[in-house]
């Protein structure tokens, strides 16, 4: 036993204290009620962890336990109390190091969640400021770069695009943009809207289709996506920590030049499920306003997802707009009300559509 000294014990049960023997270690404090050699004396033991040493006066108090219940008290000359005192300091610096410890892990804890929110504010702050200042008529400027950028390379079929530009233009598609509709020769079943109102149809896909009605739910598709402005919104959230000085500077030239260079993500650019739900019921009533039935809309998504293993090219299109089980399921639901509706046939969309096959 190290250190054994006499003190008063307060044991919290009676009012005065009892006299103990104190021994202490590099662990704790041990009480001993009793004499010193009796072998069947009560011997209780208190880590530092759990003990605190204050001064009042000429006393040194030493609480030896959290609730201070027991406690133990002795002179500050006692030839023992600066040694005890620095058991006490040891197990300070002890407690500091962990606590240090511990605050580097909070830390870095914290700058991840402070990352973790810095990003959420910049992808979608920066994105809703980037609409705002964006007004419709100079998305149409931009979509317009952006669409003579994407072009360069492609082989564009004139004829075509001027049949289906006729096709949309016998359709009301858009109040606020004007539809520019391309047709790009090329065996990969694609099509994406550009923002401000172009869309490119891919020539693999119109071959994929058979009939009118499917042609006009593509196009209202990717007239919705278009309307409600998914496609800039992607954009503007995938470039958003370029963009930031821009928006913050009101600078229309610096948002132009960002967004065509992340233009060439449209070809391949993935929407969330909700955005794809959105632009199919959006598309649908669409195509109810130009009579025709929205049942179209299914029988498309269909027609791809049942063709996809014979025809490879599809994939892209199904990757980037999957025509999923639940899309479908959607669409079936949405057509319900218009069951016993009934809608006549367009002669116009029929002979541009013979045309265009």
């Amino acid at each position: 036993m190290d250190n054994i000294q006499q003190v008063d014990f307060f044991d919290g049960l009676q009012a005065g204290p009892k006299l103990a023997l104190m021994y202490f270690n590099a662990e704790g404090i041990s009480i001993q009620l009793g004499a010193y050699w009796d072998k069947e004396a009560t011997v209780l033991f208190f880590p530092y962890k759990q003990c605190n040493i204050q001064q009042t006066g000429n006393k040194l108090f030493v609480f030896l336990n959290k609730n201070a219940t027991n406690y133990i008290s002795f002179s500050v000359d006692a030839n023992f109390a600066d040694d005890l005192k620095q058991k006490f300091n040891q197990k300070d610096q002890s407690f500091a190091g962990s606590l240090l410890k511990m605050n580097v892990f909070s830390l870095l804890l914290m700058v991840v969640v402070l990352l973790a929110g810095v990003y959420w504010g910049i992808s979608t702050i920066v994105p809703w400021a980037g609409l705002k200042l964006i007004k419709p008529s100079t998305e149409t400027e931009l979509g317009e770069k952006m669409y003579q950028s994407m072009m360069q390379g492609e082989t564009i079929d004139h004829h075509k695009t001027k049949l289906l530009q006729e096709f949309a233009r016998s359709m009301q598609l858009s109040k606020t943009y004007p539809i520019k509709l391309t047709v790009v020769i090329n065996k990969e079943v694609n099509a994406y809207a550009i923002p401000g109102g172009n869309i490119v149809v891919y020539s693999g896909i119109l071959k994929a289709m058979k009939s009118p009605d499917e042609l006009a739910a593509l196009l209202g598709h990717e007239t919705a996506h278009i309307n409600d402005r998914h496609s800039l919104r992607s954009i503007l959230r995938s470039a958003a920590t370029g963009l930031i000085v821009s928006v913050v500077l009101n600078d229309i030239s610096g948002i132009f030049s960002i967004v065509v260079e992340n233009a060439e993500g449209l070809r391949t650019m993935h929407f969330s499920r909700g955005i794809e739900k959105s632009a199919d019921e959006e598309g649908m009533k669409i195509l109810v306003k130009n009579n025709i039935h929205p049942l179209a809309m299914k029988r498309l998504m269909e027609r791809l997802k049942e063709n996809s293993p014979e025809m490879p090219e599809i994939l892209s299109f199904m990757q980037s707009h999957p025509a999923t089980d639940e899309r479908i399921k959607h669409a079936n639901e949405f057509a319900v009300p218009y069951k016993n509706s009934s809608f006549a046939p367009n002669p116009v969309l029929d002979s541009i559509w013979t045309a265009l096959k």
